[in-house]
């Protein structure tokens, strides 16, 4: 499947907000470096403790900026909201209450840092209804230490199960790899046309969420080098909360159980022939 060569996007993306900064300047030497670690520079790649910490409210904001061509220095707005406590999950997520909001929330897990210049953010934002993932590209700038630039976002507006990211993490300088959360339903059809099956144009119903419970994840791996994306895996879990609603369900939990061992998880092989034999036993 072809994407936008990412790392092409990026590098234009940084240096087009170089040029457009108003929260502060940019000496020649600065723009020089900016420019320099965005293009030039010898690819890399680092896990999450290389992503600096943010007040996760200030997100949305640095986010709303991004039309404006700004940056934010994401350690004064930290100050703005200093008296709305953080909290670090056991996934490793820092998490903060809106303050606007009785059950809304802001949630990122760091995921990685590509070429020293741009940090990579798993962000949950939810309202009063459910949590949105997306992944965030933050563009570091040179000598000021907490501003940043946002770039730009893959798997943007996944709601739960319905294409919600469920982890995601850098896997070499090249290559990232993102788990999104499937029902039933897209497990067993998501190879097929991709329009019908974007689960970002899927509209959730809480009153039908046991129809929409999570049936595993499909994991998919962006080349950021090239210009693909590409299926890798399908994990299948067993959620608790999921009713059984229709016989092809029961067929499906059966299956399932009976046919693909602990931890069950399929390459794109194994997946293929699963399909063929889940047909022939399920009489799809």
């Amino acid at each position: 499947m072809k994407m936008n060569n990412l790392r092409d996007k990026l590098s234009i993306a940084m240096k087009k907000q170089a040029f457009l900064k108003v929260t502060f300047s940019l000496t020649a030497g600065m723009l020089s470096a900016l420019i320099s670690t965005a293009s030039s520079a010898e690819k890399t790649f680092s896990g999450p403790l290389s992503v600096a910490e943010f007040h996760p409210l200030c997100l949305p904001l640095l986010r709303d900026w991004q039309a404006d061509g700004g940056a934010l220095n994401m350690q004064q707005c930290a100050l703005k909201y200093k008296k709305i406590e953080i909290s670090k999950t056991a996934e490793g997520a820092f998490f903060s209450k809106k303050a606007d909001s009785k059950n809304g929330y802001i949630a990122y897990k760091p995921i990685g840092t590509l070429d020293n210049a741009i940090e990579l953010l798993l962000v949950f934002n939810k309202a009063e209804a459910n949590p949105i993932s997306s992944i965030y590209f933050l563009g570091r700038i040179p000598g000021a230490k907490l501003t940043r630039d946002f770039l730009t976002t893959i798997e943007d507006g996944g709601d739960r199960c319905l294409g919600g990211v469920r982890d995601a993490r850098l896997v070499s300088e090249s290559e990232l790899e993102v788990d999104v959360n499937a029902t039933v339903n897209h497990i067993l059809t998501f190879l097929d046309d991709e329009q019908s099956n974007n689960t970002a144009n899927i509209s959730f119903n809480a009153n039908s969420y046991q129809s929409f419970a999570c049936a595993g994840t499909i994991t998919k791996t962006y080349n950021l080098v090239s210009n693909d994306m590409q299926y890798s895996k399908v994990s299948f879990a067993h959620d608790e909360s999921r009713k059984v609603v229709d016989k092809g369900s029961r067929c499906f939990e059966k299956y399932v159980a009976e046919n693909i061992p602990v931890p069950r998880v399929l390459d794109m092989g194994q997946y293929q022939e699963f399909l063929q034999d889940y047909q022939l036993h399920c009489k799809i």
